[in-house]
């Protein structure tokens, strides 16, 4: 069955405006930056204290049930399908001759050229509050209520306290 390819939507640059474009790129990505880096902190914690509690359960550790929280230990089979790597590394342990050309093939490196594209702040600037505010608004279509107390009760706090050396980002772009 063939796999049914979304067709690449036609862009008119004429009737983009890069000013306010190069401005939401901007706000975005410091805010998503902001908010991935509190959410990666706050899971990280989660998988230490996930694995601990793992750790204590195992060795029959009992918790309270005055908290409104449980905990439990279950094995479920999960179905899954070998990676690339393991189908190679058994193809290899099992056909060694035969592999030799792939694995060396693994082995080698090569320059594939990219392009990347870096935007920011300039030195000294920043974008208003009220466009971080409003972008946060019409992106996670939240009330522009909402956003001003993430914006400034806990994104605007934490940018501040990033001593960035720059505020540049760079991504890079995949061309067809």
């Amino acid at each position: 069955m063939a796999k049914s390819r979304k067709k690449k939507e036609e862009i008119n640059l004429d009737e983009l405006d890069i000013n306010q474009l190069l401005n939401e790129a901007v706000a975005t990505s410091r805010l998503g930056r902001a908010l991935a880096s509190l959410g990666a902190t706050l899971t990280g914690r989660e998988k230490h204290d996930a694995g601990l509690v793992y750790l204590l359960l195992k060795a029959g550790k009992e918790y309270s049930g005055k908290f409104p929280v449980v905990a439990e230990i279950k094995d479920v089979p999960e179905l899954k399908k070998y990676t690339p790597k393991e189908a190679i590394d058994w193809f290899a342990g099992r056909y060694p001759k035969e592999a030799g050309p792939l694995l060396k093939k693994l082995e080698e490196e090569y320059t594939k050229p990219k392009t990347e594209i870096n935007y920011g702040l300039r030195k000294n600037k920043d974008l208003s509050d009220s466009l971080y505010i409003e972008t946060l608004s019409q992106i996670l279509n939240i009330s522009d209520d909402r956003a001003r107390v993430l914006y400034h009760g806990i994104i605007k706090p934490y940018l501040d306290q990033q001593e960035e050396e720059s505020k540049l980002v760079s991504i890079t772009i995949k061309e067809n």
